[in-house]
Parts: C-alpha cells; sequence; structure tokens
C-alpha cells in the first residue's frame, strides 16, 4: 500500500511539475539555428515562423544562420546544446532520412541526436531542362535521353543530397543513363542549366523561376507521386514514370534528444496554430510551399516513411555510401 501510494505521489508531482514547466516555458529568448545561409528556402521559412512563435510565445525567437557541412554543422550545434527548449534547429527532411544513411560514421546523426518536434512546411522540387533540350514534356524527356544514352546529365547540390535522389529514382524508373554531377550547392548548377552545360536540374520552385523568366530553362514537372495543389498545373513524374515514389522536401523544428514533452507539446500547439493563420498562409504560397502543420507524433512517423523510401531508393539505385 505505502509503495502505491509513493508511486502515485510521483506520478502526481511529475505531472504537476510538467504542466508548471509548460508554463513558464519560455522564460527568456529562443535561439532558431537555420543551418543553411541567408536568403534560402530554409531561411526563408525559419524566419517566418519564428517570428510567429516569437508573438505565441512572448520572447523573441532569434534565427541563427550556421551554414556548412550541408547542415550538418548547424545541427551538431543544436544536438550539443541544453535540451531545455531554448536551442531548436529549423531544417529539411534530408537531414533526418538521407545524411544518416550517406554518412553512416559520421559524428552527428539526426535521426539518433534530435528529437522531432513539429512539421512546418512541405513542397515538391520541380524537374527543370535547360532551355535548348528538345523536350517539352517528361515522355519526352525520356525519349531524348533514351536517343541519346550516356549524353544527358542531371545536376544536384551534392552527393547525399535529395536532388540526386530524385534523379537517380527517375533514370532508374524511366530506365535511362544518365550522368549526375554533383555541385557544391545549386548556385554553380543553375548556372550551367542556364548555359546548356546541365541538361537537367531538380530544384525548388524559388530558384528555377528566373531561369524559366529569363528563357533559360523549362519546368516540366513535379517530384511528387501526384500532382502538389500549390502548384497544381504543374504534371507529376508519377504521371509518366510508374510506383513513382513521393520525393517531397518538407521542413520542421528539431530539439535536443532529452527535451521535456511538456516544452515539445507546447512549441507543436503553437507550430499548428500559425499554420491557419492568414499571414503564414501567405507566406507559404509565395514560397509555393504548403502547410505541414504536425505535432511531435506525426512529425517523427512523417520522417521515418521518409527515412525507409529514402532507403529504397539508395538500395534499389546502388547509391554507395560515403566516407
Amino acid at each position: 500500500m505505502q509503495s502505491f501510494t509513493r508511486a502515485a505521489l510521483a506520478l502526481a508531482f511529475a505531472a504537476t511539475a510538467g504542466a508548471s514547466l509548460a508554463q513558464s516555458y519560455p522564460s527568456r529568448p529562443i535561439r532558431l539555428v537555420v543551418p543553411y545561409t541567408a536568403g534560402g528556402s530554409a531561411d526563408v521559412m525559419g524566419r517566418a515562423i519564428g517570428q510567429y512563435l516569437s508573438i505565441a510565445l512572448k520572447q523573441p525567437v532569434i534565427v541563427d544562420n550556421k551554414p556548412g557541412a550541408d547542415g550538418l554543422i548547424g545541427a551538431d550545434a543544436v544536438a550539443k546544446a541544453p535540451a531545455d527548449g531554448y536551442t531548436l534547429l529549423f531544417g529539411p527532411n534530408a537531414l533526418y532520412s538521407i545524411f544518416p544513411q550517406m554518412h553512416p560514421k559520421a559524428p552527428m546523426n539526426v535521426r539518433r541526436d534530435l528529437e522531432p518536434v513539429a512539421g512546418v512546411t512541405s513542397a515538391p522540387m520541380v524537374m527543370a531542362v535547360t532551355a535548348t533540350l528538345p523536350a517539352n514534356t517528361v515522355p519526352e524527356l525520356i525519349a531524348y535521353a533514351k536517343a541519346n544514352p550516356g549524353n544527358v546529365s542531371f545536376g544536384s547540390a551534392g552527393n547525399s543530397s535529395l536532388q540526386r535522389m530524385i534523379g537517380e529514382s527517375f533514370a532508374l524508373g524511366a530506365g535511362l543513363k544518365m550522368i549526375h554531377v554533383p555541385y557544391k550547392g545549386t548556385s554553380q548548377a543553375a548556372t550551367d542549366l542556364a548555359s546548356g552545360q546541365l541538361k537537367v536540374l531538380y530544384g525548388s520552385t524559388t530558384s528555377i523561376d528566373p531561369l524559366v523568366k529569363a528563357g533559360k530553362a523549362r519546368i516540366l514537372a513535379v517530384t511528387s507521386s501526384k500532382r502538389f495543389p500549390v502548384v497544381a498545373e504543374l504534371p507529376s513524374i508519377g504521371e509518366s514514370v510508374k510506383a513513382w515514389p513521393d520525393l517531397i522536401t518538407f521542413q520542421g523544428i528539431f530539439a535536443p534528444k532529452g527535451t521535456p514533452k511538456e516544452v515539445v507539446d507546447r512549441i507543436a500547439r503553437e507550430v499548428i496554430a500559425a499554420s491557419h493563420t492568414p499571414e503564414f498562409q501567405q507566406v507559404l504560397k509565395a514560397n509555393a510551399f504548403a502547410a505541414k502543420a504536425e505535432d511531435a507524433t506525426a512529425f517523427r512517423a512523417s520522417l521515418e516513411r521518409d527515412y525507409e523510401t529514402m532507403a529504397r531508393v539508395i538500395q534499389a539505385a546502388n547509391i554507395q555510401p560515403e566516407e
């Protein structure tokens, strides 16, 4: 009886402490690390959700850009921070679902070392071709690549990037022999696409649009398995390639492992609330994103599904992990 009473009291104390923590959090400014340079889509959306959280949580949310090593430098800084909810990461699914599989020996592993907190945005990439390539549709690109085996290149932001996974999946699914050209980021890749040196590039709508407006590139499709509501006029690669996986980018908030559940839940509630505001919806639309609006449980489930999808892509395309 005494042991039961002690256990009941312990549970009651834990519940009270958790409620108290949730009510008192946050009591000082929060640092939101964006592991990429300023101006990119992750930075824009990170600042947008940070601004909303500043208002909702009544504390400044300071965006801290920490680029390098494909996002791992910023992620590592968050993993090493105290697990108290005052240092958070805003980053994409690739950090969780691709890098741990492509860099199994790396000391930093987002899937192992960070806690999913909330999903924020989602969007497919777009498939773009250089303007001089005689293809206006995905089937025409497939026909051209089959007629010119080994002469059609696709670019990516690196060997461990989502763009590479998409490009390898397309070549495999369509039965094509294509050349992968990895870049350090997408700026030079976009320049080479505009000049015609690169034939195909996968990227965000906002990064490709300037090339389209300049008459240097054409967008053929989105990389999702179905048409994406925000850009519903664009066909999906899945309309031309059978069993096409849902290869999209989505972004969310992560915290150091061991961050109290009450704090995680508080942040997630505010993120979900933000997704319904007209102001945040406007920012999403301007950047061709949709709201993801997932709590920690749902966000983790999305990340795990994506991890399994990437595992299948890596195995099917025989992509070798990097040291």
